[in-house]
């Protein structure tokens, strides 16, 4: 009974701390003020150490892990409620889309990185080709945003999946280099490039 009673707290704790996450997520976003934004910043930091020593974080962490699903969906949701809240606000929308972009970015290096093994030094050259195919489509074409964003993944990963073959013939350091190579040869087929724009593409 008090197994169920302690999950219980947790998962509300869980999401007391997920409810908190977004309204300040919200303050910060609002904030017009850089004295306003650092008290904060400095008022988080204080509330998140606390609940660290006090406990609470862990156990919020252990529902997390006990009901996955649950609080996958909700940290959606609350996301979608933090958009919902700045709907009409370009440039808060600008920002969190940015945010979302390099969490991506992140992620797609903790898979490289992480559980490949593969040290790709040439990420922003990828986050280059997705990002020059979803302008050249926005500015040539019709197709709606959702799809263009599709095949700016699409094109990323079609040269990925060729400059992977001199990566896989090599070992260490030198599998390395092939990916700043091409890091380097992006750029500089970017900047002599007047079609996209050179330089300042």
């Amino acid at each position: 009974m008090s197994t169920t009673s302690d999950d219980k707290a947790g998962l509300g704790l869980a999401i007391g701390g997920l409810v908190s996450v977004a309204v300040f997520a919200v303050l910060v976003l609002q904030a017009e003020n850089q004295w306003w934004l650092l008290g904060l910043i400095a008022g988080g930091a204080v509330l998140a150490v606390a609940a660290a020593r006090s406990g609470v974080a862990a156990r919020a962490e252990s529902a997390f892990g006990t009901h996955q699903r649950l609080m996958n969906a909700l940290v959606a949701a609350a996301f979608v409620a933090v958009i919902v809240v700045f709907r009409e606000e370009h440039f808060t929308l600008l920002v969190l889309s940015t945010i979302l972009l390099y969490a991506v970015v992140c992620l797609g290096l903790n898979i490289q990185i992480g559980y490949g093994g593969v040290m790709n030094f040439a990420a922003a050259a990828f986050f280059g080709i997705g990002s020059y195919t979803a302008a050249v489509l926005c500015a040539h074409t019709a197709l709606p945003h959702l799809l263009i964003l599709v095949c700016g993944g699409v094109m990323a990963a079609l040269i990925g999946s060729v400059l992977i073959l001199p990566v896989l013939r090599t070992r260490g350091h030198y599998a390395s280099l092939v990916t700043i190579a091409f890091g380097i040869l992006f750029r500089s087929f970017l900047e002599v490039n007047e079609t996209l724009g050179g330089p300042r593409g």
